[in-house]
């Protein structure tokens, strides 16, 4: 396994997938009413975090160093991307402080991969580059809908379990039945943060980051 060092050399700002007016739309509540923005917005920071943790990596757009041992084979998968332009990689050294000619390397952008055409590369590699996304604006479509589908699971479970115990009101004539809340979250798969929802985690599968 791959033995690497990352240290953060300009951090983002902003760790949100979707703004607040894309989730207020998901949901299908009006922009105009602000009486769930705190919640709303806790949500998706706490959601956005949820994923990347999930996902193993940092989707947020940052300037990194990374100090890489172990290179085998000669390829490495950059943790933060994608990488927008190759001048993006600010430099390659290897071993530390020996500048590599950028002839001898190639990256794939939209999964950072950085690929050695020789082998035998000196011992540690420095690589210092940024990559990732621009949040939330630059997030993928796919990316912002797992978050959506996570938060409104979320707000389904915590609304059941509201009236979690209550099965059933009557008023004279009338009744008013409820789902079981704990039922319903089984049906689910679980009460994690991401509702246990096969649909989410089929969308986050290609996201993940897997460190080899």
């Amino acid at each position: 396994m791959v033995d690497i060092i990352v240290k953060t050399l300009i951090p983002a700002t902003n760790f949100d997938l979707l703004t607040l007016d894309e989730l207020k739309n998901a949901l299908n509540i009006p922009l105009d009413n602000t009486s769930e923005d705190v919640t709303l917005a806790q949500y998706i920071t706490t959601f956005s975090d949820v994923i990347a943790v999930k996902c193993n990596r940092v989707f947020a757009k940052e300037t990194v160093q990374e100090t890489i041992r172990e290179l085998q084979p000669n390829r490495y998968f950059l943790t933060h991307y994608p990488l927008d332009i190759e001048t993006d990689v600010i430099s390659v050294e290897t071993p530390r402080g020996d500048p590599v000619d950028p002839s001898t390397y190639e990256i794939e952008l939209a999964s950072g991969k950085v690929e050695f055409v020789t082998s035998g590369q000196g011992e540690p590699i420095v690589i210092q580059y940024t990559g990732g996304y621009v949040l939330p604006d630059e997030a993928p479509p796919s990316l912002k809908q797992a978050a959506i589908m996570a938060i409104r699971t979320d707000r389904m479970i915590a609304k059941w379990l509201n009236v979690g115990g209550v099965r059933m009101m009557s008023h004279k004539e009338s009744r008013v039945v409820y789902y079981d809340p704990m039922a319903m979250l089984g049906r689910l798969g679980g009460s994690n943060l991401l509702g246990g929802s096969t649909a989410t985690d089929n969308l986050l599968m290609h996201f993940v980051r897997i460190q080899v």
